[in-house]
């Protein structure tokens, strides 16, 4: 999760601001609350006027902040403010799988003791349990059981 924007909040300890107001104690409890980093470490807000410090005002919080990377540059034409230059890599998404059909069962006529005898006949032992690996067994013991299905229980697509 990344939360970023101007918020104009003061805080002395976590924002270096000479002060500390209502909302910026929100914003600091908040962030410790949903564990977000401030990635933002010097001032963004150059002093304008006489008396004002520089602040941090502009926030980059974010639980996972070794996935970004932060600059700040030279403010841009008139403004006050740094800009503020975040990267982060990201790599390409692989493609999705086309949609599978989706296979809807109608168990209200199914053929339930066709089933069961299907199921009882099965040669389990020779066909499913005498491999050594469990997940060919498993694999196998599926394929029984959905060929069952298939054969006794109506299905569409």
């Amino acid at each position: 999760m990344s939360i970023l924007g101007d918020f104009n909040v003061h805080h002395q300890l976590w924002l270096s601001s000479s002060f500390t107001d209502q909302p910026g104690e929100q914003a600091y409890n908040c962030s410790i609350l949903q564990d977000l980093e401030q990635l933002v470490q010097h001032p963004t807000r150059i002093p304008d006027r006489l008396g004002d410090t520089p602040n941090i005002l502009d926030l980059f919080l974010t639980t996972n902040p070794s996935a970004y990377s932060v600059k700040l540059f030279s403010p841009l034409g008139s403004s006050d403010h740094n800009l503020i230059y975040v990267t982060c890599p990201i790599a390409p998404v692989p493609p999705r799988d086309p949609p599978k059909r989706r296979c809807l069962w109608h168990f209200n006529s199914a053929k339930w003791e066709n089933l069961r005898q299907y199921y009882s006949d099965f040669p389990w032992n020779d066909y499913c349990f005498h491999v050594k690996d469990p997940s060919l067994c498993a694999e196998r013991i599926t394929e029984v059981i959905v060929s069952g299905m298939e054969a006794y229980i109506p299905h569409t697509f």
